[in-house]
């Protein structure tokens, strides 16, 4: 199977209280009867709410879920520290949630997840994830990792070309800052996603854009002519 990453603005199991159309779209993206899906909650410092909203959200859909914690003891289906890259690898799916990019990133490379995560993308294996989840798969993020200082780019993962920026339309700051990058040069296109939507990708080719709220979308956020243009895709409704 080509690889896939499915980057998601905001929304799903970590946002919304009831069940999410996103959260079954990942289940129907794998087409598999009874996917295997793991949860990397790296960005939320492990967040043990985060990690039982996982399993509240994806048992339910026929899922088999796991996730994979750097700092917290094993619990519920907890992949092994100490031998993580063949289990991650026997998964449909993969879902990074929401937190801190920038120290996600660092634990990752250290442990040498990054590597495995690469690997699963070019072995088919569903890529995804929410807010931070998203930004990680491409090669720069628009992170507020640096908690208390304004929005920065972010190196990541580079497995998708170019920028991502998360959340939107839903805070403003985002998009305007972004807007100032792109227009001073300091970064190339990018694209931006609304919460209650996402991008799906094969390969490095965008295929489609979902979405489950009322005009939520993604744009391509680009410098023409000196002027900085916002182009919305159309969006699929998954709702």
């Amino acid at each position: 199977m080509a690889p896939r990453i499915l980057a998601i603005g905001g929304g799903g199991f970590l946002m919304e209280d009831e069940p999410s159309p996103i959260d079954r779209f990942i289940a129907q993206l794998t087409g598999r009867e009874r996917p295997k899906i793991c949860f990397i909650p790296t960005p939320s410092g492990d967040s043990v709410e985060h990690i039982e909203r996982f399993y509240a959200a994806f048992e339910p859909l026929g899922c088999e879920p796991a996730h994979l914690a750097f700092f917290r003891k094993p619990f519920l289906a907890s992949i092994p520290l100490a031998d993580f890259a063949e289990p991650l690898l026997a998964q449909d799916a993969i879902f990074v949630g929401g937190g801190n990019t920038k120290s996600a990133l660092a634990v990752w490379r250290e442990w040498g997840l990054d590597l495995v995560l690469a690997e699963a993308w070019r072995r088919g294996i569903l890529l995804s994830g929410m807010s931070a989840g998203a930004m990680c798969w491409f090669e720069h993020g628009l992170t507020d990792s640096y908690w208390g200082a304004d929005l920065k780019p972010l190196q990541c993962l580079g497995l998708l070309p170019g920028g991502c920026c998360v959340h939107y339309s839903s805070e403003p700051k985002r998009r305007r800052r972004l807007h100032e990058d792109v227009a001073a040069g300091v970064s190339g296109p990018r694209v931006a996603i609304d919460d209650g939507a996402a991008m799906l990708y094969v390969g490095t080719n965008l295929q489609e854009v979902v979405s489950w709220r009322p005009e939520a979308t993604a744009y391509l956020i680009a410098a023409e002519n000196g002027k900085v243009s916002e182009h919305a895709h159309a969006a699929r409704s998954i709702a």
